[in-house]
């Protein structure tokens, strides 16, 4: 699994710079001066890479007070939607309230009416149009006329009580159907603006979101930046140091060979892989993914090398003979192993990730099939595998595109 720099802008320009020309056919003399150069450019590097990173952490800190701005209009909107929402459940509920009181009163309206109905027929079949005269031509005496009076006025009122009662219902009536209609209309009203706040609100969610994202996400990039400018600083030392000591090797042996043509030295690590070719297969597992285009859901929108599913604990070997120039631990790879190798007097660089142990070190010759590790998954990685690179000259890396990989699986 490729390091999780997918986020950082990409090193290929300072990279293809610092690492990419073959360093074993120059003179010691031009070496030195090349790494020294390389090492002066690489500084520069990480020194503008650390005014930026300076001023993307101010940006950040005044970035933090527009989310806070927008923190507080999220808060409110959220108290608007809240409110809204309750003014919306009461208006609901005023409408039945106000719906079961327009039934009741329609009811008693219609029973009213109807009494009404029934005094007028009696009051007419009684010729109650002249009530004054029957009462004192009818009467039998003053006693019968007192008391036809007083059933008169006592009747009178009992209908002027159900007229003006129902008058006051019909008024009621309208009343609550015109209020009915208004929160109705209301109702209506709330439920749009409810919609629009939680649009809004919505809105100002996606917006902070986006905007701590893409802060977030420059900030990493230039903190990615930094780092690999770092880690290219010491393979550029470590790659200056193992080719000396491979110079040194190399002209002791021809002193020795001189010396004693007959005499070979027997090699102190074991080879256990036979197989041949300028790269060969570092592991027996399955490839589990090959080099290509990615979806970035692991950080990165390139995978730069290929993966070899595996028993853990299996062993790793050399794809090629060279140079240690890198055997670390911790970091993205894991434990990891940089060889460099000089074919045909031109320079590659393989990488060895995840592993579960190291059994080689820094400036240490290996051989093509010999251990240098056995699986593992350190690092960033999902399940045992053995991460591997091939490089056209020194080690470079960009998270969205390929920069100086070969295909391991064309080799093998």
């Amino acid at each position: 699994m490729k390091r999780p720099f997918g986020k950082s802008l990409g090193l290929s320009l300072m990279t293809l710079t610092l690492l990419a020309s073959p360093l074993m056919t120059t003179t010691p003399v031009d070496a030195a001066s090349s790494y020294k150069e390389k090492q002066q450019q690489n500084q520069q590097q990480q020194s503008k890479q650390r005014e930026a990173l300076s001023q993307k952490k101010n940006q950040l800190s005044k970035a933090q007070q527009q989310v806070y701005a927008l923190d507080q209009q999220i808060n409110g909107l959220t108290l608007q939607v809240v409110e809204n929402q309750k003014k919306i459940d009461e208006n609901t509920k005023q409408i039945a309230r106000l719906e079961d009181k327009i039934e009741k009163l329609q009811k008693k309206i219609k029973k009213q009416e109807k009494m009404l109905g029934d005094r007028l027929a009696v009051r007419q079949s009684k010729a109650d149009n002249a009530p004054l005269l029957e009462a004192v031509f009818g009467a039998k005496d003053v006693g019968d006329m007192i008391s036809r009076f007083n059933a008169f006025n006592t009747i009178a009122e009992s209908d002027a009580s159900l007229l003006k009662d129902y008058e006051s219902n019909k008024k009621e009536l309208a009343a609550a159907k015109e209020e009915l209609k208004q929160t109705r209309q209301d109702l209506i009203e709330d439920r749009n603006v409810l919609k629009k706040k939680q649009r809004e609100l919505k809105k100002e969610k996606q917006k902070r979101t986006a905007l701590l994202k893409r802060l977030t996400s420059q900030k990493k990039k230039i903190e990615s930046n930094i780092l690999s400018l770092k880690e290219a600083s010491a393979q550029l030392k470590a790659q200056e140091a193992a080719e000396k000591a491979a110079a040194r090797a190399a002209k002791a042996a021809a002193a020795k060979q001189s010396a004693a043509p007959v005499s070979v030295s027997k090699a102190s690590t074991k080879v256990i892989s036979k197989a041949k070719g300028k790269f060969i297969k570092p592991a027996q597992g399955s490839i589990s993914q090959g080099m290509g285009a990615a979806s970035g859901s692991n950080g990165y929108a390139y995978h730069n090398g290929t993966d070899f599913a595996g028993p853990l604990n299996s062993p790793i070997v050399a794809s090629a003979s060279g140079t240690v120039i890198l055997a670390s631990s911790g970091g993205p790879y894991g434990n990891h192993v940089y060889i460099s190798h000089n074919i045909d007097g031109k320079t590659y660089t393989t990488v060895y990730a995840h592993m579960n142990a190291l059994n080689v070190k820094q400036g240490q010759q290996v051989k093509q099939g010999q251990q240098i590790g056995v699986l593992g998954s350190t690092g960033n990685s999902t399940g045992p595998h053995l991460h591997f690179e091939i490089h056209d000259g020194g080690y470079q890396y960009d998270a969205n595109g390929r920069t100086n990989e070969l295909d391991p699986e064309s080799f093998f």
